[in-house]
């Protein structure tokens, strides 16, 4: 059996993996990127820390997995009925395919907010980000008076709280630096973190005005150009505006329709086994399924596949998939952190502590232990010296 695994993020990644542990035949891994991109930690890479807690190449992932084939291309069609998969560099044949292609950006079409401002979602944004903060001190000596962060979801206020500390040490480390900054956390919804529980939203939101963080709640961006947001009709000067909130579904399966069957916020509809069309399995942030979007979640999709395709192949009975709820957590600034898990919470320093044993975790599901504690280890490390 040749299982073709699209998507080398956490649940095409965890997929492959585990088809690979089971010897389930020989199983091809296409990526549009030769790295995975461990997103939890993204706002730490994006203000400063080592890219190596963020970054892991996909071919040091599959070392030694002789049954395993990491390809770099991107896919833009599919054709069933001959079990193929269309990629921009060739077709690849399949018994099962898996796709696991991850979500993308949308701007709700707010003017000028996709040609101006910054992201944390990716290598290139986060590269293009730095190296704004790099230019500023470079050629004026001048930090920006108000940075916007853009949606207060986990990870707006992740990295509200990091960009706050960041400034400050860029500020110490700089001292010709002119200006003081201003960290502004602005969201549409009435409240932070809207999705999580109302204790976490008002132990954050107490952390992050004790930190010198302006939240603005119940507030609109309606537009962005080269120096001011719109908020709610007032301009506000700016040049760093930070997007963090919203997310599409991937194009690849609006494009494809025709054999999924789509929900209205565009994602994926799947039977009990995460199937969405004859020996074609959607996964992770691509489906419907409870709690579909996170990354505990997706791990359980991609070791729930490999279990499921083994049944399959040895004709055992079948079992469908059961989501289960994942622990909810994030860090506000170097040692506090919030973590709940069934309506059992913590916070402060032990919160902090159990976010990145979460996130130990988490490396432990894709690395072996000692790959695991160094790019775990990594959080602590500088990337850049400004």
């Amino acid at each position: 059996m040749h299982t073709v695994v699209v998507g080398g993020g956490f649940a095409g990644v965890k997929a492959a993996l585990e088809l690979s542990k089971r010897q389930i035949g020989s199983i091809t891994l296409i990526s549009d990127e030769t790295y995975f991109l461990h997103h939890a930690t993204l706002y730490a890479t994006a203000t400063g820390k080592s890219k190596a807690e963020s970054i892991l190449p996909l071919d040091e992932i599959f070392a030694g997995r002789t049954n395993v084939t990491v390809v770099n291309d991107t896919v833009n069609a599919v054709d069933p009925d001959r079990h193929l998969i269309i990629g921009a560099n060739k077709s690849y044949h399949y018994d099962q395919l898996v796709l696991a292609l991850g979500s993308v950006t949308t701007f709700f079409n707010i003017n000028g907010m996709a040609q101006h401002a910054y992201g944390i979602k990716s290598l290139s944004e986060i590269d293009t980000f730095t190296q704004h903060i790099k230019d500023e001190i470079a050629v004026d000596k001048h930090l920006d008076k108000n940075y916007f962060i853009i949606g207060a979801g986990p990870t707006g206020v992740e990295l509200a709280g990091a960009l706050y500390e960041y400034l400050s040490e860029v500020k110490l480390l700089n001292p010709g630096l002119h200006g003081t900054p201003r960290v502004t956390l602005v969201e549409a919804a009435p409240r932070i973190i809207p999705r999580s529980s109302k204790t976490a939203e008002r132990l954050v939101m107490r952390r992050l005005k004790k930190m010198g963080i302006r939240v603005l709640t119940d507030h609109k961006v309606q537009a962005l150009d080269d120096d001011t947001v719109t908020i709610d009709g007032k301009k506000v000067s700016t040049k760093t505006a930070i997007w963090t909130s919203g997310v599409a579904n991937n194009p690849f399966f609006a494009a494809n329709s025709h054999y999924f069957q789509l929900a209205p916020n565009g994602r994926v509809n799947v039977n009990q086994y995460l199937e969405a069309y004859r020996d074609i399995y959607v996964l992770g942030d691509n489906n419907t399924v409870k709690y579909s979007g996170l990354a505990w979640p997706a791990f359980d999709q991609g070791i729930f596949i490999a279990k499921h395709l083994a049944r399959v192949a040895s004709g055992r009975p079948l079992r469908g998939f059961r989501p289960k709820q994942p622990p909810s957590g994030l860090p506000v600034g170097h040692g506090w952190g919030y973590v709940e898990w069934y309506g059992v919470y913590v916070a402060g320093g032990p919160g902090y502590i159990a976010r990145r044993l979460i996130e130990l975790y988490g490396y432990t599901r894709i690395l072996p232990l000692a790959r695991a504690m160094t790019a775990w280890r990594a959080h602590d490390q500088p990337e850049i010296d400004l």
